[in-house]
Protein backbone atom coordinates (compact mmCIF):
# COMPACT_ATOMS: atom_id res chain seq x y z
CA UNK A 1 0.00 0.00 0.00
CA UNK A 2 1.35 3.43 -0.92
CA UNK A 3 0.65 6.57 1.06
CA UNK A 4 1.83 10.14 0.95
CA UNK A 5 2.51 11.12 4.53
CA UNK A 6 4.55 13.42 6.72
CA UNK A 7 6.23 12.05 9.83
CA UNK A 8 7.11 13.92 12.98
CA UNK A 9 10.20 12.71 14.81
CA UNK A 10 10.58 13.96 18.34
CA UNK A 11 14.07 13.65 19.81
CA UNK A 12 13.95 13.46 23.59
CA UNK A 13 16.80 12.75 25.93
CA UNK A 14 15.77 10.06 28.40
CA UNK A 15 17.73 9.16 31.49
CA UNK A 16 17.17 6.14 33.68
CA UNK A 17 14.42 7.86 35.62
CA UNK A 18 12.72 9.86 32.89
CA UNK A 19 11.38 7.25 30.50
CA UNK A 20 7.91 7.32 28.97
CA UNK A 21 5.72 4.22 29.03
CA UNK A 22 2.20 3.25 28.03
CA UNK A 23 -0.11 1.32 30.33
CA UNK A 24 -0.76 -2.01 28.56
CA UNK A 25 -3.13 -3.59 31.11
CA UNK A 26 -6.39 -3.82 29.16
CA UNK A 27 -8.60 -3.22 32.20
CA UNK A 28 -6.33 -0.54 33.66
CA UNK A 29 -3.39 -0.61 36.08
CA UNK A 30 -3.64 0.01 39.83
CA UNK A 31 -1.61 2.89 41.28
CA UNK A 32 -0.61 2.51 44.93
CA UNK A 33 0.69 4.88 47.59
CA UNK A 34 3.72 2.68 48.32
CA UNK A 35 5.63 -0.13 46.61
CA UNK A 36 3.55 -2.87 48.19
CA UNK A 37 0.38 -4.79 47.33
CA UNK A 38 -0.89 -4.04 50.83
CA UNK A 39 -0.53 -0.27 50.40
CA UNK A 40 -3.45 2.02 49.64
CA UNK A 41 -4.85 1.84 46.12
CA UNK A 42 -4.94 5.42 44.82
CA UNK A 43 -6.39 4.88 41.38
CA UNK A 44 -6.59 2.64 38.34
CA UNK A 45 -5.00 4.21 35.24
CA UNK A 46 -6.83 3.40 31.97
CA UNK A 47 -5.19 1.37 29.21
CA UNK A 48 -3.01 3.38 26.83
CA UNK A 49 -2.25 6.22 29.25
CA UNK A 50 1.26 7.66 28.83
CA UNK A 51 3.21 7.82 32.11
CA UNK A 52 6.73 8.77 33.13
CA UNK A 53 8.81 6.43 35.28
CA UNK A 54 10.60 8.53 37.88
CA UNK A 55 12.38 5.79 39.86
CA UNK A 56 12.86 2.05 40.27
CA UNK A 57 12.46 0.04 43.47
CA UNK A 58 13.88 -3.27 44.66
CA UNK A 59 10.38 -4.67 45.32
CA UNK A 60 10.16 -7.62 42.91
CA UNK A 61 7.13 -9.88 42.77
CA UNK A 62 5.31 -12.48 40.69
CA UNK A 63 1.56 -12.28 40.16
CA UNK A 64 -1.04 -14.53 38.58
CA UNK A 65 -2.70 -12.93 35.57
CA UNK A 66 -5.49 -15.11 34.17
CA UNK A 67 -3.52 -18.26 34.93
CA UNK A 68 -0.18 -16.89 33.72
CA UNK A 69 2.71 -16.05 36.05
CA UNK A 70 3.93 -12.51 35.43
CA UNK A 71 7.19 -11.25 36.93
CA UNK A 72 8.14 -7.64 37.53
CA UNK A 73 8.77 -4.99 40.17
CA UNK A 74 7.21 -1.84 41.53
CA UNK A 75 8.31 1.46 39.97
CA UNK A 76 7.31 5.00 40.78
CA UNK A 77 5.50 6.91 38.04
CA UNK A 78 3.83 10.24 37.46
CA UNK A 79 1.47 11.37 34.75
CA UNK A 80 -0.53 14.35 33.65
CA UNK A 81 -3.79 14.00 31.78
CA UNK A 82 -5.70 17.11 30.80
CA UNK A 83 -8.06 15.32 28.41
CA UNK A 84 -10.25 13.58 30.98
CA UNK A 85 -10.49 12.59 34.63
CA UNK A 86 -12.03 9.70 36.52
CA UNK A 87 -15.00 9.90 38.92
CA UNK A 88 -12.80 9.03 41.93
CA UNK A 89 -10.44 11.93 41.10
CA UNK A 90 -12.91 14.72 41.83
CA UNK A 91 -11.93 17.19 44.53
CA UNK A 92 -12.93 20.70 45.60
CA UNK A 93 -11.50 22.20 42.43
CA UNK A 94 -13.42 19.78 40.21
CA UNK A 95 -10.72 17.30 39.20
CA UNK A 96 -7.07 16.38 39.56
CA UNK A 97 -4.66 16.60 36.62
CA UNK A 98 -1.30 15.64 38.15
CA UNK A 99 -0.94 12.16 39.68
CA UNK A 100 1.86 9.93 40.93
CA UNK A 101 2.32 6.62 42.72
CA UNK A 102 3.67 3.08 42.37
CA UNK A 103 2.72 0.53 39.70
CA UNK A 104 3.73 -3.01 38.67
CA UNK A 105 6.09 -2.55 35.70
CA UNK A 106 5.19 -5.79 33.88
CA UNK A 107 2.22 -3.88 32.46
CA UNK A 108 4.25 -0.98 31.05
CA UNK A 109 5.41 -0.65 27.43
CA UNK A 110 8.20 1.75 26.43
CA UNK A 111 7.09 4.55 24.13
CA UNK A 112 10.34 4.26 22.20
CA UNK A 113 12.30 1.02 22.02
CA UNK A 114 14.78 1.11 19.15
CA UNK A 115 15.94 -2.43 19.95
CA UNK A 116 12.71 -3.80 18.47
CA UNK A 117 13.17 -2.41 14.96
CA UNK A 118 16.25 -2.62 12.74
CA UNK A 119 16.62 0.04 10.02
CA UNK A 120 19.29 0.28 7.31
CA UNK A 121 19.98 2.63 4.42
CA UNK A 122 19.77 1.05 0.98
CA UNK A 123 20.50 2.11 -2.59
CA UNK A 124 17.83 3.29 -4.99
CA UNK A 125 18.19 0.17 -7.16
CA UNK A 126 17.58 -2.16 -4.20
CA UNK A 127 14.61 -0.09 -3.10
CA UNK A 128 12.82 -0.38 -6.43
CA UNK A 129 13.69 -4.07 -6.66
CA UNK A 130 12.02 -4.63 -3.28
CA UNK A 131 9.16 -2.40 -4.34
CA UNK A 132 8.11 -5.04 -6.86
CA UNK A 133 7.50 -7.42 -3.93
CA UNK A 134 5.61 -4.85 -1.88
CA UNK A 135 2.09 -5.24 -0.59
CA UNK A 136 0.13 -2.48 -2.34
CA UNK A 137 -3.40 -3.44 -1.33
CA UNK A 138 -5.35 -0.50 0.07
CA UNK A 139 -6.95 -1.08 3.47
CA UNK A 140 -10.04 1.04 4.03
CA UNK A 141 -12.37 0.90 7.01
CA UNK A 142 -15.89 2.21 7.49
CA UNK A 143 -16.14 5.71 8.89
CA UNK A 144 -19.37 7.29 10.16
CA UNK A 145 -18.98 11.05 10.01
CA UNK A 146 -22.57 12.23 10.49
CA UNK A 147 -22.87 13.49 14.07
CA UNK A 148 -26.55 12.59 14.49
CA UNK A 149 -25.85 9.03 13.38
CA UNK A 150 -22.84 8.79 15.70
CA UNK A 151 -24.93 9.98 18.65
CA UNK A 152 -27.55 7.30 17.98
CA UNK A 153 -25.00 4.50 17.56
CA UNK A 154 -23.04 5.50 20.67
CA UNK A 155 -25.99 6.53 22.88
CA UNK A 156 -25.02 3.98 25.54
CA UNK A 157 -21.31 4.80 25.43
CA UNK A 158 -20.87 8.53 24.83
CA UNK A 159 -22.65 11.41 26.54
CA UNK A 160 -22.48 14.86 24.95
CA UNK A 161 -22.71 18.25 26.62
CA UNK A 162 -26.14 19.83 26.17
CA UNK A 163 -26.68 23.12 24.35
CA UNK A 164 -27.06 24.98 27.66
CA UNK A 165 -23.83 23.45 29.00
CA UNK A 166 -22.02 24.36 25.79
CA UNK A 167 -22.49 28.10 26.39
CA UNK A 168 -19.17 28.25 28.25
CA UNK A 169 -17.40 25.69 26.06
CA UNK A 170 -14.23 26.31 24.09
CA UNK A 171 -15.43 24.18 21.16
CA UNK A 172 -18.69 22.85 19.75
CA UNK A 173 -20.05 19.30 20.04
CA UNK A 174 -17.86 18.33 22.99
CA UNK A 175 -18.22 15.03 24.84
CA UNK A 176 -19.20 14.94 28.51
CA UNK A 177 -18.31 11.34 29.29
CA UNK A 178 -17.32 7.98 27.80
CA UNK A 179 -18.39 4.67 29.33
CA UNK A 180 -15.85 2.00 28.41
CA UNK A 181 -16.60 -1.63 27.68
CA UNK A 182 -15.37 -2.59 31.17
CA UNK A 183 -17.81 -0.12 32.76
CA UNK A 184 -15.27 2.54 33.72
CA UNK A 185 -16.22 6.12 32.99
CA UNK A 186 -14.05 8.92 31.62
CA UNK A 187 -15.31 12.43 32.46
CA UNK A 188 -14.55 15.69 30.65
CA UNK A 189 -14.46 19.23 32.03
CA UNK A 190 -16.39 21.69 29.88
CA UNK A 191 -14.03 24.51 30.88
CA UNK A 192 -10.89 22.86 29.52
CA UNK A 193 -12.01 20.49 26.75
CA UNK A 194 -10.55 21.90 23.52
CA UNK A 195 -11.71 19.18 21.12
CA UNK A 196 -15.07 18.29 19.65
CA UNK A 197 -16.86 16.60 16.75
CA UNK A 198 -16.39 18.37 13.43
CA UNK A 199 -17.90 16.33 10.61
CA UNK A 200 -15.17 17.15 8.10
CA UNK A 201 -12.44 15.75 10.35
CA UNK A 202 -14.20 13.59 12.94
CA UNK A 203 -15.87 10.19 12.82
CA UNK A 204 -16.64 6.87 14.46
CA UNK A 205 -14.93 3.70 13.21
CA UNK A 206 -17.12 0.73 14.23
CA UNK A 207 -14.55 -1.90 13.20
CA UNK A 208 -12.14 -0.57 15.82
CA UNK A 209 -14.67 1.05 18.20
CA UNK A 210 -12.66 4.28 17.96
CA UNK A 211 -14.05 7.82 18.07
CA UNK A 212 -11.92 10.49 16.37
CA UNK A 213 -12.48 14.14 17.31
CA UNK A 214 -10.80 17.36 16.21
CA UNK A 215 -8.49 19.31 18.50
CA UNK A 216 -6.45 22.47 18.02
CA UNK A 217 -4.82 23.02 14.61
CA UNK A 218 -7.03 20.17 13.28
CA UNK A 219 -5.13 17.64 15.41
CA UNK A 220 -6.54 14.15 16.02
CA UNK A 221 -7.99 13.39 19.45
CA UNK A 222 -8.88 9.69 19.48
CA UNK A 223 -10.51 7.42 22.06
CA UNK A 224 -10.92 3.66 22.12
CA UNK A 225 -14.42 3.14 23.50
CA UNK A 226 -13.32 -0.34 24.54
CA UNK A 227 -10.21 0.41 26.60
CA UNK A 228 -9.90 4.21 26.92
CA UNK A 229 -6.68 4.32 24.90
CA UNK A 230 -5.97 7.61 23.12
CA UNK A 231 -4.34 8.62 19.83
CA UNK A 232 -0.86 8.10 21.30
CA UNK A 233 -1.38 4.34 21.59
CA UNK A 234 -4.37 3.47 19.34
CA UNK A 235 -3.84 5.98 16.51
CA UNK A 236 -6.29 7.16 13.88
CA UNK A 237 -7.70 4.30 11.73
CA UNK A 238 -7.15 6.46 8.63
CA UNK A 239 -3.38 5.95 8.96
CA UNK A 240 -3.32 2.18 9.48
CA UNK A 241 -1.10 0.22 7.08
CA UNK A 242 -1.33 -3.52 7.88
CA UNK A 243 1.32 -6.10 7.08
CA UNK A 244 0.23 -8.72 4.48
CA UNK A 245 -1.14 -11.14 7.10
CA UNK A 246 -2.11 -8.38 9.53
CA UNK A 247 0.33 -9.44 12.26
CA UNK A 248 1.82 -5.95 12.47
CA UNK A 249 0.74 -2.54 11.34
CA UNK A 250 2.00 0.99 11.03
CA UNK A 251 -0.37 3.42 12.71
CA UNK A 252 -0.35 7.08 13.61
CA UNK A 253 -2.19 10.28 14.36
CA UNK A 254 -2.08 13.86 13.16
CA UNK A 255 -0.68 16.14 15.83
CA UNK A 256 -1.67 19.44 14.25
CA UNK A 257 0.14 21.88 11.95
CA UNK A 258 1.92 19.73 9.31
CA UNK A 259 3.16 16.50 10.91
CA UNK A 260 1.97 12.99 11.73
CA UNK A 261 3.43 10.79 14.47
CA UNK A 262 3.76 7.10 13.55
CA UNK A 263 4.26 3.94 15.60
CA UNK A 264 4.11 0.16 15.19
CA UNK A 265 1.54 -2.19 16.65
CA UNK A 266 1.58 -5.98 17.01
CA UNK A 267 -1.37 -8.36 17.13
CA UNK A 268 -1.37 -10.38 20.34
CA UNK A 269 -4.25 -12.75 21.15
CA UNK A 270 -6.30 -11.22 18.37
CA UNK A 271 -5.84 -7.60 19.51
CA UNK A 272 -3.33 -4.96 18.45
CA UNK A 273 -1.05 -3.52 21.09
CA UNK A 274 1.47 -0.67 20.95
CA UNK A 275 4.98 -1.87 20.08
CA UNK A 276 7.22 1.17 19.64
CA UNK A 277 7.45 4.61 18.11
CA UNK A 278 8.61 4.59 14.47
CA UNK A 279 11.95 6.38 14.69
CA UNK A 280 13.47 6.88 11.23
CA UNK A 281 16.51 8.74 12.60
CA UNK A 282 15.79 11.51 10.11
CA UNK A 283 15.88 15.01 11.56
CA UNK A 284 12.78 16.09 9.71
CA UNK A 285 9.07 15.47 9.60
CA UNK A 286 9.21 14.62 5.91
CA UNK A 287 8.33 11.02 5.07
CA UNK A 288 7.19 10.15 1.56
CA UNK A 289 5.98 6.54 1.37
CA UNK A 290 5.89 3.22 3.22
CA UNK A 291 5.36 -0.38 2.01
CA UNK A 292 5.37 -3.78 3.70
CA UNK A 293 7.52 -6.35 1.87
CA UNK A 294 6.54 -9.30 4.05
CA UNK A 295 5.12 -9.84 7.51
CA UNK A 296 7.85 -8.00 9.42
CA UNK A 297 9.95 -6.27 6.73
CA UNK A 298 9.20 -2.89 5.20
CA UNK A 299 10.72 -0.18 3.01
CA UNK A 300 10.23 3.56 3.02
CA UNK A 301 11.64 6.67 1.40
CA UNK A 302 12.00 10.28 2.46
CA UNK A 303 11.47 13.40 0.40
CA UNK A 304 14.01 14.19 -2.27
CA UNK A 305 14.97 17.60 -0.87
CA UNK A 306 16.67 15.97 2.14
CA UNK A 307 19.21 14.29 -0.12
CA UNK A 308 20.75 17.69 -0.79
CA UNK A 309 22.21 17.48 2.73
CA UNK A 310 23.72 14.07 2.09
CA UNK A 311 20.88 12.12 3.73
CA UNK A 312 19.99 8.82 2.10
CA UNK A 313 16.54 8.71 0.56
CA UNK A 314 15.82 4.95 0.68
CA UNK A 315 15.52 2.67 3.69
CA UNK A 316 14.69 -0.91 4.63
CA UNK A 317 13.42 -1.91 8.07
CA UNK A 318 12.62 -5.06 9.96
CA UNK A 319 10.68 -5.75 13.16
CA UNK A 320 12.71 -8.31 15.04
CA UNK A 321 11.09 -11.72 15.54
CA UNK A 322 11.64 -11.71 19.29
CA UNK A 323 9.44 -8.66 19.88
Amino acid sequence: MKISIILIIIFTSFNTYAQKYFINAENGLNVRSESSLSSKKLNKIPFGTLVEKTSDTDKYLTINDNGNKVKGKFVKIKYTNEDYFLPEEKNDTGYVIYREGYVFDAFLTKQTNNDLVQIEKIEKSEYFKLLKQANKINSKTKKISDLDSVKIILKNKVEWFSESEMKNAIVNNAIKSITLTNGRKLLFNINVVDFGFLEEYSGYYPEYDILVLEGGHSSNVCFSLETGGTEQSIGNPEYIIPSPKDSYRLNGSFGGQTCISYFFQKKINGKFTYLTEFNTEVESCSFKEFYWINENTFIYRISEFLTENGIKQFYKGKIKNNT
